[in-house]
């Protein structure tokens, strides 16, 4: 419970948690709905370090680049204001998780860096805040910079230019498609099925930077109005490619026969539809062999690396699970660079 000198009851008005939302949003929306600034909202909930301390105002008005930490006590004076047991509002909010908490436990404390120590900020789906009753900006923290509502058909990144509600997927069913497989993927096959995704990600990623100009990648950027070689079209473009090719990796790693002819048919299967989308073939079969270097040989013939055990439906080959991360953006969930 609150200390002595913490908060002893609610504010009046409660804000709607968003799951999935950053707390420096959250806490700005709580601080609104009750006639707050910032600063004054912020005494309420300990003592403070960061860019707060000196200009709350400047944290206050950009709420997409910037996320607030607290510590134990911080979350239980917060969890009193939000009228929410603290719980609840780490289940919700990715921020106050464990890896994320202050140190210290004698006094609240909260501090807001100027840049989140882990992830992205990114504009929440507003249709899908509108369902929850918020109709002010909100913004998730998420491991990548971007992320796709499929039951609105937008796609949501960092991005500071408009329009920052999202880009509309009307034009592109295709992404959804692929977005919805790689969720399949991923409830078939738990993480394992990520990491598959996060590499099938990167090998197509390389393949856009070495040929940028692919009419289909071409296409879907001006289908939602944005210069086809940035790096912000990069991600949404290639979605669709990478999601097929995660499935073809799948089907590979669920074989236990790794011998020379398997893995020549499989690239060949790769190389036809690498024709299909009218991409260089010899200029993209090299991130293809590195992973096929990398799952050469099926879970289980190797010694595994010393780490946490992995209890998922699918084992992935030693040379992959020794090179990725369980957490973090895609790149890290990768065996490849």
């Amino acid at each position: 419970m609150p200390g002595l000198y913490g908060p002893r009851q609610p504010l009046p008005l409660r804000a709607r948690l968003l799951p999935g939302e950053s707390t420096g949003s959250f806490v700005n929306r709580l601080a609104h709905a009750n006639g707050l600034g910032l600063a004054d909202f912020l005494q309420r909930v300990g003592q403070g370090t960061g860019s707060s301390s000196d200009d709350a105002a400047r944290v206050e008005k950009y709420p997409q680049c910037t996320e607030m930490y607290v510590n134990g006590p911080g979350l239980e004076y917060l969890a009193m204001l939000a009228g929410e047991p603290a719980a609840v509002l780490r289940r919700a909010l990715p921020g106050l998780a464990s890896r994320h908490r202050l140190p210290g436990d004698a006094d609240a404390v909260w501090k807001w860096p100027w840049q989140p120590s882990e992830g992205h900020l990114v504009r929440c789906c507003t249709r899908c805040a509108e369902v929850r009753g918020v109709r002010e900006p909100a913004w998730w923290l998420v491991s990548d910079s971007w992320r796709v509502c499929a039951r609105h058909r937008r796609w949501c990144d960092d991005s500071r230019t408009e329009p920052q509600d999202g880009l509309s997927l009307k034009e592109l069913p295709e992404v959804v498609t692929a977005h919805l497989e790689r969720a399949r993927l991923h409830k078939e096959l738990g993480r394992s099925g990520e990491e598959l995704f996060a590499d099938a990600f990167q090998v197509v990623a390389d393949w856009w930077r070495s040929m940028p100009m692919m009419l289909r990648w071409v296409h879907r950027a001006w289908a939602c109005g944005l210069e086809d070689r940035s790096s912000r079209a990069m991600p949404l473009v290639i979605y669709p490619e990478a999601a097929q090719l995660a499935q073809l990796m799948a089907e590979f790693e669920q074989s236990d026969v790794r011998d020379t002819d398997t893995r020549t048919h499989w690239l060949g299967r790769v190389e036809a539809l690498m024709e299909a989308w009218e991409l260089d073939v010899p200029a993209g079969r090299g991130p293809l062999l590195d992973w096929l270097h990398h799952h050469r040989v099926p879970a289980g013939t190797e010694a595994q690396p010393a780490v946490e055990p992995r209890r998922e439906r699918l084992p992935l080959a030693p040379g992959h699970s020794r090179l990725t991360s369980p957490t973090g953006p895609l790149e890290a969930r990768s065996c490849l660079s």
